[in-house]
């Protein structure tokens, strides 16, 4: 029986500007760079280092490392009303690979913070996503096993780590369809 519902942001909740950043890299560019932004999400690296080392590999920055208001313009509002209808029967949790508060802080309002039983974000736990633990995490901290768990992500690779500790995944690909994939899964 599912008790909880666990939501990505970057891709899910927003645009993923990163994802559109990391395809714009030549092949032999983009496993450094995104080695980099796991090890800057994990707090291992600060902004600046990030920031030289980003330009350095590659020769460009991604557009929105200091354009926070371009997320605020991209918001899933399909996806938030949802979560606020699957609030009413299920703990609800956020699970980002990100390197600062900024979601809580600037992303998200209020009323849509109060959509989240829990926040788990990757620079906070020292981990990212898809390091099985952070998904176990994820799942502890809303108490509920992790077999109890979704997770709707839209990196497909992420959803195979889940589900291999139990949970359940949507990849998400666009809202109609993962909310009929997500509904498959309630019944």
């Amino acid at each position: 029986m599912i008790k909880a519902i666990i939501f990505d942001c970057f891709g899910v909740l927003t645009t993923d500007t990163w994802k559109e950043f990391a395809a714009t890299l030549p092949e032999t560019q983009r496993q450094e760079a995104r080695e980099l932004n796991h090890a800057y999400g994990s707090a291992l690296l600060s902004a600046t280092e990030f920031r030289g080392a980003i330009k350095k590999l590659t020769g460009k920055l991604p557009r929105n490392l200091d354009g926070i208001k371009r997320y605020e313009t991209n918001k899933n509002t399909e996806i938030l009303k949802l979560i606020a209808i699957l609030k009413q029967s299920y703990k609800i949790g956020l699970l980002s690979n990100v390197a600062s508060n900024w979601i809580r802080d600037i992303f998200l309002t209020a009323s849509e913070q109060d959509l989240f039983d829990d926040f788990i974000f990757s620079y906070e736990v020292r981990m990212t996503k898809p390091d099985p633990r952070i998904f176990a995490l994820a799942a502890q901290r809303l108490n509920v096993p992790v077999e109890a768990c979704i997770l709707v992500d839209d990196v497909e690779y992420y959803g195979e780590v889940a589900r291999q500790l139990g949970m359940k995944s949507v990849l998400y690909h666009d809202f109609q369809q993962a909310k009929t994939d997500l509904q498959k899964l309630l019944v």
